[in-house]
């Protein structure tokens, strides 16, 4: 009964059925078929929303659009651009450390992509870069904005499989600056193939004084993790903190539209709502799997395959890779991880560990055809074909799957700052 189910649900996705009408059909189906009472649906349907975390989402996603708002963007790329743009192909380090940044802020690798490129595509194109890099390294530089915290998408992860949102966050800290590190090794090999220029000298009189005009839009990291950490303010009440001082900001510095502030407001929502829809709809078929003891089969026929948990990973995160190619990682995250909680432990997995590299596999799907969000926002402010941008893109594709790679055999560095903080 339950692959039946399952079959619906993957026909209804690749017909492109909005995921929460397949994930909503396919439980009514199953339901009516078991003879279910009905009211059991809407049960689990709203006992899933009922997590004050999910709340943070919102105030996330809207802190990361109010920073393109207010111009905070445009001075954290001058700092980096302070701070390596003299090296040869030094806009492309800019755009990844401007990525790193930014994601301390923001927790959107959609509102990286587009907020951060606006900048830096732009910005490279005007110092004889070619486009298709220019656009590349921006669209595998927004990858870091789901693995730095905040976090969005470990927010999901987070409340789908009961972990500790404080040691997720930490956990994303090092393994970030270690992609981010990959991406810069790949910027600095196809830069001096390609012989792309140098740029200004470096100077520190130019460095502090871009270090004074972003100082303020650089302390939101530490408020939000400092007041998280130290017990200040939870998650959610954290999002708040970073909405209202990015709107503090903004009238500082005489840049915010409350015009344009509404209609950010009204997007934010739009995205929120579409986004809870199928988080509410998942805790139904989250019950069917768990009901007809799917994850117990999958821990056994992956067992009987192997109990390695480094190969168990590996499997894991290439179906995680060929999955985001076609979902967005939130609903991804949503159906697999109920059933693969128990195989994790079963095989001796972290669940913090496997929950970062999940969670980064399914949001390189972003970045690649046919539904990458963050690939079509780069094409649309680059101006170029999806198919150009992608495929200049594959060199930091490969650097983002090498590193994740690498990543599943280093679980000690992974959790160092969680181990370090909580014990």
């Amino acid at each position: 009964m339950i692959w039946w189910i399952i079959l619906i649900m993957i026909g209804m996705i690749a017909l492109r059925v909005p995921i929460a009408v397949a994930l909503g059909v396919s439980g009514a189906v199953y339901v009516a078929w078991k003879g279910v009472p009905m009211q059991v649906a809407p049960q689990r349907i709203m006992s899933t929303l009922d997590n004050a975390l999910l709340l943070a989402l919102p105030m996330f996603m809207l802190g990361g659009r109010l920073m393109n708002l207010i111009g905070a963007t445009q001075r954290v790329f001058n700092l980096a651009l302070a701070i390596v743009g003299h090296i040869r192909g030094g806009l492309g380090y800019v755009v990844v450390l401007t990525s790193i940044i930014f994601s301390a802020m923001s927790g959107s690798a959609a509102a990286d992509a587009v907020g951060v490129g606006s900048v830096t595509v732009k910005a490279m194109r005007e110092n004889g870069y070619d486009p298709n890099f220019a656009a590349a390294v921006t669209l595998g530089a927004s990858t870091l904005a789901p693995i730095i915290p905040p976090s969005i998408i470990l927010i999901v992860y987070s409340v789908t499989a009961n972990a500790s949102v404080g040691q997720l966050f930490l956990a994303g800290v090092l393994p970030g600056l270690f992609i981010g590190g990959a991406l810069m090794v790949t910027v600095g090999i196809l830069s001096h193939r390609r012989k792309y220029p140098v740029g200004q000298y470096f100077s520190f009189k130019r460095l502090f004084a871009a270090l004074k005009q972003s100082f303020l839009p650089l302390m939101t990291p530490v408020i939000i993790l400092g007041g998280i950490f130290s017990g200040v303010f939870t998650p959610t009440e954290a999002a708040v903190v970073a909405v209202n001082y990015m709107l503090i900001l903004g009238v500082f510095y005489r840049t915010i539209n409350w015009k344009d502030f509404y209609y950010e407001v009204v997007r934010v929502g739009t995205t929120i709502g579409a986004l809870m829809l199928i988080i509410s709809i998942s805790g139904l078929t989250g019950w069917v799997f768990a009901r007809e003891q799917l994850p117990l089969h999958l821990t056994g026929v992956v067992t009987s395959l192997t109990t390695d948990p480094s190969l168990v990973m590996l499997i894991i995160i290439f179906i995680g890779l060929i999955l985001g190619m076609f979902m967005d990682a939130v609903p991804i995250i949503l159906i697999l991880v109920p059933a693969l909680l128990p195989l994790i432990s079963a095989v001796g997995i972290d669940p913090v560990h496997f929950g970062l590299l999940f969670a980064i596999t399914t949001v390189i799907g972003l970045i690649t055809p046919p539904v990458g969000i963050c690939l079509y926002g780069v094409a649309a402010v680059a101006k170029l074909p999806i198919e150009q941008v992608f495929r200049a893109t594959l060199p930091f594709f490969l650097a983002l799957v090498l590193a994740i790679v690498a990543l599943v055999f280093m679980p000690d560095f992974v959790l160092f700052l969680p181990r370090l903080m909580f014990g």
